[in-house]
């Protein structure tokens, strides 16, 4: 059966994956044809994952396109909301051995894909729940829930080739369909790699205070205490509770114009509040964008208000878990990174209050790495913008170098640290993590470009940087003598990136260790047997690299 019921209350759609065949059959024929049988290089490889997406993405969208029936997206509606509920109840693992917490991870993720697509789709109502509308949804989702993963396995392919030389291979199995996996040692590298992420997440920094504070500023910039909106929504739904609550669409104005009703707000602030929370055809992303940049906030996640044209009438759809939903990503993940509605920063008072936090969210890592340096006495300093020497100073907060956010001196291994600290979003995925590798590598302005200039200064002023430890802690025989400038990134949360970077990049929790003399990268022994050859292969960071491989006879009494 497709549909669970879970925890005896929650609706959880588990796809069959029955479609899967034969799209496999259609798309590995066509690509034999295009690119022929294989092996092919990295750039062919390139090609294959590209095409193959572009593939699953018509397919995804034609399906959305055929089907105008507004009870379909009215539930899908319903299992989102059901998936928002069981997964805040449920954080962080698995709710049974069917539905594991990756499963709704993506669940969710192809289920918001279809609720966005609905926008652009001339709906249809009157059609009743039967068992052949549930006979042809249940295909339909099924369906779309497979084209989903695979437009995300695909961006994911392109995400990591983008960040690691020849990673992605496509091949074809006895049966002559498409395999798509990793080369090298690198499938099973990931793996184990992102099974070491959870001790960093829990280790990370968070704000504590950030949905409390957003609610504050949504009642003392635009008059709109957050409890009232929910009370509002509720109002709503309960007035049409005989109907379908939630699952249906009102006028958008009943948002503003109740609003105003209820506690005196001018029509006009209401009105920029929800149009804040609102995602149409005109604002939504395409497909492709929606899958390769989410970060952008013109998503359902942030804007949970749906507008849906039924039977050649706007509707607004709002599920009361997408509200809460939004509302909490954007006090965590957005607006400490300075994203907000372009409707909500027009307000001036909402858009100090989003800078503000703007402003403080490095200090929020900061400050735990302080604590870890004064608690192993350690000498540094902080948020360094000149440097002190017997002649003068030297003003470093300048362009084309910057503020030092620390320069710390380890004396077992006879280090100095010039850090950077830099407070990423929490990233699960590959797609987001290449937003952090162009941030280091390829942006314009990169964090390694910055790091390397503040080296090469460092590196050629050594005696500036002695005379300023020697003033500040009043010590003229401290000697930065024999001592290596080591440039390095400390972050909130783990990034792909660290296994791989030019520079060191070390998460919070290793902070400890690290400035203590003690870290030890963690490596790897590959034991293969190809063709009666024991192959052992031994990785070491940086981990994504062809690795040198040594052969022993299988029959060899050799360890």
């Amino acid at each position: 059966m497709p549909v669970h019921v879970v925890k005896e209350k929650y609706i959880v759609f588990k796809g069959e994956q029955s479609s899967e065949n034969g799209h496999r059959i259609h798309l590995s024929d066509v690509l034999r044809a295009k690119f022929g049988n294989g092996p092919y290089d990295s750039t062919v490889v390139g090609d294959v994952v590209l095409f193959s997406l572009e593939y699953y993405m018509s397919e995804f969208i034609k399906i959305c396109q055929d089907e105008k029936s507004v009870i379909f997206y009215q539930r899908v509606l319903e299992l989102h909301e059901n998936a928002i509920e069981l997964t805040a109840y449920y954080q962080h693992q698995d709710i049974s051995d069917e539905i594991t917490l990756s499963y709704m991870a993506e669940y969710r993720r192809i289920l918001k894909y279809i609720l966005e697509c609905g926008c652009d789709i001339q709906m249809v109502g009157g059609e009743m729940i039967t068992d052949d509308f549930l006979i042809r949804s249940d295909q339909k989702i099924d369906e779309l829930l497979f084209l989903g993963t695979m437009i995300i396995t695909c961006v994911e392919l392109v995400a990591e080739q983008s960040m690691i030389e020849d990673v992605a291979d496509v091949s074809f199995d006895n049966n002559s369909l498409y395999v798509f996996s990793r080369k090298h040692h690198y499938e099973l590298i990931i793996k184990e790699i992102m099974r070491t992420y959870e001790e960093d997440f829990a280790a990370g920094v968070n704000d504590e205070t950030a949905f409390e504070d957003l609610k504050d500023a949504l009642t003392s910039c635009f008059g709109i205490p957050y409890e009232v909106v929910g009370h509002l929504i509720a109002w709503i739904h309960d007035q049409l509770k005989d109907q379908g609550g939630y699952l249906i669409g009102v006028s958008w104005e009943n948002f503003p114009a109740n609003l105003n009703r209820m506690i005196g707000v001018s029509l006009e602030i209401a009105e920029s509040f929800f149009k804040g929370l609102t995602l149409d055809k005109n604002n939504k992303m395409d497909l492709l964008s929606l899958a390769c940049k989410p970060h952008n906030i013109n998503r359902y996640m942030y804007k949970p208000i749906l507008i849906w044209n039924v039977d050649d009438i706007d509707y607004a759809f709002l599920g009361p878990g997408a509200w809460t939903e939004a509302i909490i990503h954007y006090g965590t993940n957005a607006i400490p990174w300075g994203k907000a509605p372009a409707e909500w920063l027009a307000n001036n008072c909402f858009k100090t209050y989003v800078h503000a936090k703007e402003d403080q969210h490095d200090k929020w890592l900061e400050n735990p790495v302080e604590h870890i340096t004064n608690e192993l006495g350690l000498f540094y300093d902080r948020n360094v913008k000149t440097i002190r020497h017997k002649n003068g100073t030297f003003k470093i907060d300048s362009p084309g170098l910057g503020e030092v956010d620390f320069i710390i001196v380890e004396p077992i291994l006879r280090k100095v640290y010039i850090v950077d600290c830099k407070h990423l979003l929490a990233r699960y995925d590959m797609v987001n993590q290449k937003n952090d590798f162009c941030a280091f590598v390829k942006n314009k302005k990169s964090y390694n470009e910055t790091l390397d200039k503040k080296m090469i200064w460092f590196n050629q002023n050594i005696p500036f940087l002695e005379q300023h430890f020697q003033l500040k802690y009043s010590d003229k025989n401290f000697s930065l003598a024999d001592f290596e400038i080591e440039g390095i990134f400390i972050v909130n949360t783990p990034t792909f990136y660290m296994f791989n970077s030019k520079f060191r990049i070390y998460t919070l929790s290793k902070v400890q260790s690290l400035l203590s003399g003690v870290y030890t990268d963690f490596s790897f022994t590959i034991v293969s047997d190809q063709d009666e050859q024991i192959e052992v292969s031994n990785i070491t960071y940086p981990f994504f690299q062809v690795p040198v491989q040594s052969a022993s006879d299988a029959f060899s009494d050799q360890e």
